[in-house]
């Protein structure tokens, strides 16, 4: 009997140029504030090794590069490495698992929920063994994931909306076994209305021919504060802060994000 393709997991294929047009008006002033959060609470030096864990096409690490600091970026997506070169050529970009993080570093950063991804709690505990091992020792890891008890309770379970280029985007939210789990469907309003190279990259089936609709998931666990904290200190971190938003505030059951930031002791 033929052995079934082996399915691939959501985050191989979505970090692509639909990716790109679904979160098209990041809050840039947003990424800022936890720019400065971390500068003020961190305090790093100018000559300080810093990684950009799951840059994406580089957001945060733009930002840290032009204030001066020496900024590298690791990503999975070859799609959105290559559009954050071409953005700014001078940002030191690398196609990576953060599985197996190359090289090491005094400062790591996980920015806009990018853990736990994986299926299982043993992958997403071996991110961060690899976080701890590419950190010099007295390194410093800087978490920022969503609270989940702010998520479950302001969940919209359905949204549309329509991008000038014609295509109508459909995203469904739902939570279960322990994810939140989110189907984004993009379908052609009027294939014509396709007119440039990032329109016409969003569905091209095998033949790159223009298809009609693509569906895309993402799945994150939702891990607790007292879990995420629990899987810190196994991993052999310190923990430093935990804070509930980009402002600084104290983390409180009904806060946005949960914010750890943990120390390898020398």
């Amino acid at each position: 009997m033929q052995k079934l393709k082996e399915e691939k997991p959501w985050f191989v294929d979505w970090f692509d140029e639909n990716y790109r047009m679904l979160y098209r008006h990041r809050n840039s002033a947003e990424a800022r504030e936890q720019v400065h959060l971390i500068i003020n609470t961190l305090k790093p030096s100018k000559t300080a090794a810093i990684l950009d864990l799951c840059c994406g096409e580089a957001r945060y690490t733009d930002i840290f590069r032009k204030l001066g600091y020496r900024i590298f970026g690791l990503d999975l997506s070859e799609t959105l490495i290559r559009f954050g070169k071409e953005k700014d050529p001078d940002l030191n970009l690398m196609v990576g698992d953060m599985r197996h993080i190359p090289g090491h570093y005094d400062f790591i950063f996980s920015l806009f929920t990018s853990f736990g991804y994986f299926e299982t709690d043993e992958e997403n505990l071996e991110t961060l063994q690899s976080v701890y091992a590419a950190l010099n020792n007295g390194g410093v890891y800087w978490l920022d994931f969503f609270n989940p008890l702010f998520v479950e309770k302001n969940l919209v379970p359905e949204t549309h909306s329509v991008l000038p280029q014609g295509i109508e985007i459909l995203e469904k939210r739902n939570v279960s076994g322990g994810r939140i789990i989110k189907d984004i469907h993009f379908k052609y309003i009027n294939k014509k209305d396709v007119a440039n190279e990032e329109n016409d990259a969003v569905n091209r089936d095998v033949n790159g021919d223009v298809s009609g609709e693509k569906v895309y998931q993402e799945s994150v666990r939702l891990f607790t504060r007292e879990c995420l904290e629990g899987m810190f200190m196994r991993t052999g971190f310190t923990l430093l802060h935990c804070f509930g938003d980009y402002d600084g505030s104290v983390w409180t059951p009904e806060s946005e994000r949960t914010i750890l930031v943990g120390r390898k002791e020398l």
